[in-house]
């Protein structure tokens, strides 16, 4: 059920804000070995009773009132239990105040059911085939569906509850595809702002330059309310200060978008096959009915490695992050943890810690001469789709793979679930030009419009 048909039966009295949780709540236990939600939060159904309380009052505080809502769980909230990042060297860090993002859905009468599992550290832990959805604290997520299928990472938990039924909408977190990956593999839509657009304040971090929180659900609508509830200023992330930013990412959805220009990524020698023609196919057909061309753009097969600069930001953010935290938590720098999980081994190094280990031998110093060379290159690579869209006049770029260009530039996609075709999740994922996030949530919404009107096969 959507945003604003949970709305209608909450206003119609339908449904309690209390048996909205409560069926959460057995919609988890009944998926329990999923392990998509790391804890349920023990205020849910105490916030629900108030929520239901302020309805009959004729208050109403904003767009999710009464609404329950995952979060991954490395999004810090004060509710008594710990963020983890599921990590067990994090099991005692019962966070000390609420993320920019968790107060912004509080504020809008959201219900915090619980915290939704990831893979350790966001996917930022090991280079020794550590699973996607593995962690140390909580252990494994498993796929929604299809337990041969990897759900990938990081934000596994969060895409697997919306897949399972368990919440609507859910909250997940992104440095390097950790949105779309998840998305993908469940067949849900997930959408990654602008970087900037949502503060990464109160967030367990990999990247300064990169990070970001963003909606998961099954429509785009859904995706952009959310958008507009977790969008906006934070005076503790700079990064979020004086950008240009819409009114709303919502209210103009169903208004015809202008016929435009759409570009297909091709790679040069590696053509696509099989199930990715028959999704580009789809895709095309839907775009040209909505009035846009599609036109083929040919790339070289892409080289993006931004390890050597995520190594060296991992080390400052998570220094930073702790000393933010601290006496909330045992752990007090990178070197702690790395240790905590040497003397844990068993438990924790069941595949190693070899990214920890040599993000600590980085300066960990974002104004060392190397890095900032490092990563001045390594945008002007990442720059290549908001320079294509821009000098081709394109209203987005598409592809039926996600890529890095859009996390390390910072440009907004969408992914939307295509369906399984012989056994493998398929979806088309969109890019937009930085700040234009309104329009390409638009384009994704009535894209999806579309395919929905033609009942694709979908799992």
């Amino acid at each position: 059920m959507s945003i604003i048909k949970l709305r209608k039966a909450l206003d119609e009295k339908k449904v309690s804000s209390v048996e909205l949780v409560q069926q959460a709540i057995d919609q988890h236990e009944k998926w329990i070995d999923k392990n998509a939600i790391a804890v349920i939060s023990p205020y849910a159904l105490f916030q629900a009773k108030e929520r239901d309380d302020e309805r009959e009052k004729g208050l109403i505080r904003g767009s999710l009132h009464g609404i329950p809502i995952v979060i991954k769980d490395n999004i810090l909230y004060k509710d008594g239990t710990p963020t983890t990042a599921n990590a067990f060297s994090l099991h005692d860090l019962i966070p000390p105040y609420d993320a920019d993002v968790v107060r912004r859905l509080i504020d809008q009468g959201a219900i915090i059911l619980g915290k939704a599992n990831l893979s350790e550290f966001a996917y930022f832990m090991s280079y020794d085939d550590m699973p996607s959805g593995y962690g140390s604290m909580y252990g494994q997520v498993k796929h929604p569906f299809d337990e041969k299928i990897d759900p990938y990472g990081s934000s596994t938990g969060s895409a697997v509850a919306v897949k399972l039924g368990i919440t609507e909408i859910a909250i997940g977190s992104e440095t390097n595809g950790s949105l779309m990956a998840p998305a993908y593999q469940t067949q849900i839509v997930s959408f990654k702002p602008t970087f900037g657009y949502v503060s990464k304040h109160g967030i367990i971090p990999i990247s300064p330059t990169q990070d970001t929180a963003g909606p998961m659900a099954l429509n785009v609508r859904d995706c952009a309310i959310l958008m507009d509830v977790i969008a906006g200023e934070d005076q503790k992330d700079p990064s979020t200060c004086h950008l240009p930013r819409p009114q709303s990412f919502s209210a103009h959805l169903d208004e015809a978008l202008k016929p435009s220009k759409v570009g297909l990524i091709t790679f040069k020698e590696h053509p696509y096959q099989d199930a990715n023609l028959i999704v580009i196919e789809q895709a095309t057909k839907r775009l040209q009915q909505l009035g846009h061309e599609v036109v083929t753009i040919d790339i070289e097969n892409p080289e993006l490695s931004n390890d050597a600069t995520l190594l060296v930001e991992f080390k400052y953010a998570m220094n930073q992050f702790l000393s933010d935290v601290k006496g909330s938590t045992r752990m007090t720098s990178l070197s702690d943890i790395i240790a905590f999980n040497e003397a844990n081994e068993r438990r924790c190094l069941r595949y190693g810690q070899s990214i920890l280990t040599k993000a600590n031998e980085t300066s960990g110093n974002l104004s060392d001469p190397e890095y900032i060379e490092t990563r001045k290159a390594l945008l002007e690579k990442a720059s290549l789709f908001e320079h294509m869209m821009k000098e081709k006049d394109l209203i987005a770029v598409m592809s039926p793979f996600w890529m890095g260009f859009a996390p390390i530039y910072g440009n907004p996609s969408i992914c939307i679930p295509e369906g399984v075709i012989d056994g493998i999740p398929k979806a088309m994922v969109f890019v937009g030009q930085k700040y234009d996030d309104e329009r390409l949530l638009k384009l994704g919404h009535q894209y999806q419009v579309i395919q929905d009107n033609h009942k694709p096969n979908k799992k």
